[in-house]
């Protein structure tokens, strides 16, 4: 029996380390981007389990910090090719890493969408790894709503986010936007997950029949100011630059794409004026790893 009993208090005593707070945690919500940025960095890891979708051997982690709680999806695959065999073709130029989780919301805030969630790179059982605020209340991913032919309740404001979407796909050049990939809150936003295949070489978008009709008048002035000092700075560590040169490539041909339009059908025709979804401050780039109107 007091053997017994010793085992139990160990037991216990190792749980409650690993968890690393005694005292119930509560729910993290209504953070800023700095503040996520700042959990997703310094959170104790107390749980994880896997994540059934997806190929990239990705896992969901309870994160603890301050007394607050919040989940993680973490992915940690690292693989770049000149070119790799996919069963009858042949990808050039192949990516697939966890460094562009973290460029993707890097870019999507110095644009000022607000539609990828906050993701910094940090260590996770001793790999480089991105960790992306697990969205909350998520109703469906796109892929299920289309498959229940379920209508957005306010079909503009929906056909909006998804002119974002189109673009943001052709800017990063995204070898790998399915519908399970696009997520659906309860508020009806829309939320871009994992980029790992995204950010290639090439200086040509990928679909340019893609990029739709309409462009949020925000969105194409911060694309005209993107450079290439501003991209280096921020994506340091993540893209090379070779991949910067591509991404600046493909954002002429958007610009462009859209001025042309404008040019035709005049400005309110295309353009039009989206609610902001960044929630506060400038993209941080300092959660490094330990040691390193109108329209339509």
């Amino acid at each position: 029996m007091r053997r017994a009993m010793v085992l139990w208090a160990l037991a216990m005593a190792v749980s409650t380390h690993v968890g690393g707070e005694d005292a119930p945690a509560k729910k993290a919500t209504g953070l800023t981007d700095a503040e996520q940025e700042a959990f997703l960095a310094e959170g104790a890891v107390v749980r994880t389990r896997g994540v059934g979708a997806g190929t990239t051997r990705s896992v969901r982690a309870t994160l603890r910090r301050d007394g607050l709680e919040h989940d993680a999806h973490i992915q940690s695959i690292d693989e770049t090719k000149p070119a790799m065999k996919l069963g009858a073709t042949t990808e050039i130029d192949f990516r697939d890493t966890y460094k562009n989780n973290v460029a993707a919301y890097r870019l999507d805030r110095l644009l000022g969408l607000g539609l990828v969630p906050v993701t910094v790179e940090r260590h996770f059982e001793r790999k480089r790894s991105a960790f992306t605020w697990w969205v909350d209340d998520v109703l469906m991913t796109e892929l299920e709503r289309r498959d229940k032919k379920m209508p957005s309740p306010d079909p503009r404001a929906w056909n909006r986010q998804m002119y974002v979407v189109r673009i943001f796909d052709q800017l990063i050049y995204n070898f790998d936007r399915n519908l399970g990939n696009l997520l659906v809150d309860e508020s009806w936003n829309l939320w871009m997950i994992d980029h790992t295949r995204a950010f290639k070489i090439f200086k040509n978008v990928k679909e340019p029949a893609n990029l739709g009709t309409h462009c949020p008048r925000a969105l194409l002035l911060a694309l005209r100011a993107l450079d290439d000092p501003t991209l280096a700075a921020a994506m340091k560590g993540l893209l090379v630059e070779g991949q910067i040169t591509g991404l600046l490539a493909r954002r002429d041909f958007i610009v462009k794409y859209y001025e042309a339009r404008i040019a035709e059908l005049g400005e309110n025709e295309v353009l039009y004026d989206l609610p902001p979804r960044v929630t506060g401050g400038p993209v941080s780039r300092s959660a490094q790893l330990p040691g390193s109107r109108g329209g339509p």
